[in-house]
């Protein structure tokens, strides 16, 4: 194991998974758009039209032709403002996974994830992996190697010497062995 390094691997995972989910909602939605003019040609959009004509709330056939003007063009246009997002969000997560090659820019690669967590959706399961991993990158330490870690521990401890050979006080001497019999607060690593 590398000492001071922390696999990325879960994070990198997640962002990948979350980047096919986009790139699956942006070709469907595109293959969604450019078929809208036969869906507004077969019978179930005609249905739609026949009851909102026959809708007692609109007073002349205008209104209702308007309307379903207006829901035919709302639908090109959302679903072009959803892919521009999820284009987004997917170029966000490129970059998280770019700065994950480097541990030190995990924090950057954090950012990056919520980021793109909010652009695709604040609560898709996309943007949830990626808020996951953003978490991760934000969580996630290096280890210490272990005789640093008692090291540490001892010097707070009262100033054992490194080498846990030999402490000296001013009235007795005793092994190292001795002082973690007495001990009453059990080792736990930093």
């Amino acid at each position: 194991m590398n000492e001071g390094r922390v696999s990325r691997g879960a994070e990198k995972a997640l962002g990948i998974i979350g980047i096919v989910f986009n790139l699956i909602v942006i070709i469907s939605t595109i293959l969604l758009i450019s078929n809208s003019g036969s869906f507004q040609n077969s019978p179930q959009f005609q249905q739609i039209e026949e009851e909102i004509r026959n809708n007692p709330s609109f007073s002349n056939p205008q209104d209702a032709q308007a309307a379903i003007d207006a829901f035919a063009a709302s639908f090109g246009a959302v679903g072009w403002t959803l892919v521009a997002l999820l284009a987004i969000s997917t170029l966000f997560a490129i970059l998280a996974l770019l700065n994950l090659r480097k541990d030190k820019n995990a924090k950057l690669a954090g950012a990056f994830f919520i980021i793109a967590g909010l652009f695709a959706g604040i609560l898709s399961l996309t943007s949830i992996l990626f808020y996951i991993a953003a978490i991760m990158c934000f969580v996630r330490r290096a280890k210490h190697r272990r005789d640093d870690d008692m090291r540490y521990r001892d010097n707070d401890r009262g100033g054992r010497s490194d080498d846990y050979s030999r402490r000296t006080d001013n009235t007795e001497t005793r092994t190292d062995e001795a002082l973690h019999k007495k001990e009453d607060t059990p080792y736990r690593p930093l």
